[in-house]
């Protein structure tokens, strides 16, 4: 542990525009920059410790051995950058501190005082399902979720059953019985994005995926039929058949069926004395 980095290293989480790149510039003085997906540096300790090393885009494609490498070895700082942070890989994840680039769209400003028109705000909503969502229940700038749902046309069914319990329920049983598909669609998304003003304090709680039902795949391990699976509990009386569960059954689906281990128990001969004899 001698040769070891002891200060954790800094990743600026942010979506284009929001100046994670000029935050990280401003911590050193003339940082070695790579990305992530083209990273190459192996002999971490020839680099000055009072240099540093600034890796962008963590998000995509990491060499992730070299990077956690350089993590471990390199005793100067190290600043890391991403659009968001689910697709960090998760070994680099955890031996970063998290700093937030913000909201504001920084690019956008520095267009403004160039002079350039006909720009207008810009509110970033991520093209998916789960923000659109999000957008139409909390977003304030409602003309442009409207735009984005035009744009996006999220599947009308999905999207309704989603908000059925943040917003009026009412108003999304009108949308569902006379609008949804008598009218065109652009319609429909104008209705929806303006029939809420977007301040509710509520959050939008996602359906699960219901968990894969596995007795049939059991069943099958055992050679019987998909659909025959309750047979397992009058088949498992038989030692023979419960020693041969056993032995094809992973630990898990042991404990779901409820089979054990037979122990057989081994009788030890007899010691023959003088007494035996007699």
């Amino acid at each position: 542990m001698i040769n070891t980095n002891t200060n954790r290293p800094i990743l600026i989480i942010g979506k284009s525009g929001t100046g994670k790149t000029t935050q990280a510039l401003e911590m050193f003085n003339n940082p070695i920059i790579k990305y992530a997906n083209e990273y190459d540096i192996e002999d971490n300790f020839s680099i000055p410790k009072d240099r540093g090393i600034l890796i962008e885009d963590v998000h995509y494609k990491s060499n992730v051995d070299l990077i956690v490498q350089t993590i471990i070895q390199y005793k100067g700082k190290i600043v890391l950058t991403s659009l968001n942070q689910k697709d960090v890989p998760k070994s680099i994840f955890d031996m970063c501190k998290i700093k937030r680039a913000g909201k504001v769209n920084l690019s956008q400003l520095h267009l403004k005082s160039s002079g350039c028109k006909n720009i207008s705000d810009l509110d970033i909503i991520e093209n998916n399902i789960f923000s659109i969502t999000n957008a139409v229940a909390r977003s304030t700038n409602r003309d442009r979720v409207v735009e984005q749902l035009k744009l996006t046309k999220p599947p009308a069914p999905q999207i309704l059953s989603w908000l059925c319990g943040v917003l009026n329920s009412t108003k999304l049983a009108w949308l569902d019985a006379k609008v949804k598909w008598r009218w065109s669609s652009d319609y429909f998304y104008e209705l929806l994005g303006y029939s809420t003003d977007g301040r509710t304090s509520q959050t939008v709680s996602f359906p699960k995926r219901r968990a894969y039902d596995k007795r049939p795949a059991i069943a099958k391990k055992l050679g019987l039929r998909p659909s025959e699976y309750d047979l397992i509990e009058m088949l498992k009386q038989d030692l023979e058949f419960e020693s041969y569960a056993y032995k094809k059954l992973s630990k898990i689906d042991r404990i779901k069926v409820k089979v054990k281990k037979q122990i057989v128990s081994k009788k030890k001969d007899k010691v023959m004395t003088l007494q035996d004899f007699i």
